[in-house]
């Protein structure tokens, strides 16, 4: 089992959100925010070259949702469910059990938020709850997994910032 974990890109700042009366969860992409997002998407597809994501789980946040849309436009719209495991308070157990229950699927897209996604990352490679790890905006980890990921049995293939991802994308005409 191959899992990607993506952090969502930049969103509208908390403090912003909240003065127009916006919950956390409610927090949307911005439009630079947007735009990386799509340029990240563009690198994550030239970096999966043939190979498909099979599966996307979501947070429920908006940031995340919107991410997750993009991204999903890139890569031949897998099918995608919202997980609130992903929430960014989030445990490495809350995420696991949410793996476990989609099943042994070939590969699988996460897209959530720090420090969830970090803390599992790092539980999955070494069976520690210490975060040893922190994805950027548009940062994205491949972790490859024997069989059911199960914590400190994953290997990690690559790991991208969001702007090494960015870097990554075939350049647009205009």
């Amino acid at each position: 089992m191959e899992v990607i974990v993506m952090r969502h890109g930049a969103a509208m700042p908390a403090g912003q959100a909240t003065a127009i009366g916006l919950s956390d969860g409610e927090r949307p992409l911005t439009d630079q925010g947007r735009r990386d997002t799509r340029a990240a998407a563009a690198g994550l597809r030239q970096t999966l070259g043939d190979s498909r994501v099979s599966y996307v789980l979501v947070s429920p946040l908006l940031r995340a949702r919107q991410t997750a849309d993009i991204l999903g436009a890139y890569l031949d719209d897998p099918l995608a469910d919202e997980a609130d495991a992903l929430q960014p308070d989030a445990g490495a157990a809350a995420i696991a059990a949410a793996l476990h229950a989609s099943g042994n699927i070939e590969r699988l897209l996460l897209v959530g938020h720090a420090p969830a996604l970090g803390t599992w990352l790092s539980w999955s490679l070494t069976r520690q709850h210490d975060r040893l790890m922190t994805l950027s905006k548009n940062g994205v980890a491949l972790v490859d997994f024997p069989g059911i990921a199960e914590g400190g049995t994953g290997t990690l293939r690559w790991l991208l910032g969001g702007d090494q991802l960015r870097g990554l994308a075939p350049p647009t005409t205009t």
